[in-house]
């Protein structure tokens, strides 16, 4: 089955198309989640431009002659006061049907990407942190749900305009932040209290690119995987202060840094050692499987009971 994934996520959309023979993907960074956060809702701009790319994506899906098309929207469209009349203009222009996915949903998909990966674990604490949210999901791997989930509007993009200033976050700022996510996440450290001997995984694109900065830097080469690779808050803590004493410019000669994200890094660093530390967490383990690999496996598992 020749199946197309549309992903509308805060920081981007991403185009996956898997045929019998190969896999191709196509990435657009928009930042709808900073332009949310700063105006309430899709402007005129984003909407053009998220109409443009989807258009495109649906083109690429037709040539590869793609039996499933599939197309979800994240936080930024639960977040703006338009996102429902936005998702709905898009599936119009497209052709295609777009969910915009709830909380849970996303979570729960995140959290069967993860089992797949982590079945020999007992009990999993799956945290994903992308540019619209932090979600986290705790249970057995077992469970074919996770017995306590929780989703905060905490994603690097979405905090961009508020907390960071020309990829800089002030000390002031920073500590407010932190003390912001501490006091969201005391739920979260509630339910942990009680359940002993959890194995911590953290997924998203820029907890991948915060761990190849790390690794790159501390070995002088990049590592061949991404998945697998454990950072701890002693490495972030260290990662932050150089951003600290590094202009923009400098952060981009740092070897292994993506480009791309390199504005957000310092961000998402101070935003990762902080749920790590609200989770009473000191070390985790990043994976690269998250919500893109729960979908399609949702999708090839529909269609082989259909």
């Amino acid at each position: 089955m020749r199946v197309a994934l549309i992903e509308m996520g805060s920081t981007s959309f991403r185009l996956t198309i898997e045929t019998e023979r190969e896999t191709h993907h196509r990435i657009h960074h928009l930042n709808l989640g900073s332009s949310v956060s700063t105006n309430g809702s899709f402007t005129e701009s984003d909407i053009t431009n998220a109409t443009g790319v989807l258009r495109e994506f649906m083109t690429a899906a037709r040539v590869h002659n793609c039996q499933r098309i599939v197309a979800v929207a994240t936080e930024s469209f639960r977040l703006a006061a338009n996102g429902d009349a936005v998702a709905t203009h898009l599936a119009r222009e497209a052709g295609c049907e777009v969910k915009v996915l709830s909380p849970d949903e996303e979570n729960n998909l995140v959290w069967q990407a993860m089992v797949n990966q982590f079945h020999g674990v007992d009990f999993l604490v799956a945290v994903a942190i992308t540019g619209g949210s932090v979600g986290i999901t705790v249970g057995p791997t077992s469970s074919g749900i996770p017995l306590h989930n929780f989703s905060y509007p905490l994603g690097t993009s979405v905090l961009a305009p508020r907390a960071s200033d020309s990829g800089f976050v002030d000390t002031s700022t920073r500590v407010r932040l932190e003390q912001h996510i501490a006091e969201s996440l005391k739920p979260v450290g509630a339910v942990l209290r009680d359940i002993k001997g959890c194995e911590f995984v953290v997924s998203g694109g820029m907890p991948l690119a915060l761990a190849k900065l790390i690794h790159t830097v501390r070995r002088s080469e990049v590592p061949e995987t991404l998945d697998g690779l454990a950072i701890d808050c002693s490495d972030l803590g260290h990662l932050i202060k150089t951003f600290d004493e590094l202009s923009l410019p400098a952060r981009l000669a740092l070897p292994g840094i993506s480009s791309k994200r390199a504005p957000n890094m310092a961000l998402g660093a101070t935003i990762l050692r902080q749920v790590l530390r609200s989770l009473d967490v000191h070390a985790v383990e990043v994976s690269n499987v998250g919500l893109r690999e729960g979908l399609l496996g949702r999708i090839y598992a529909d269609a082989k009971a259909a």
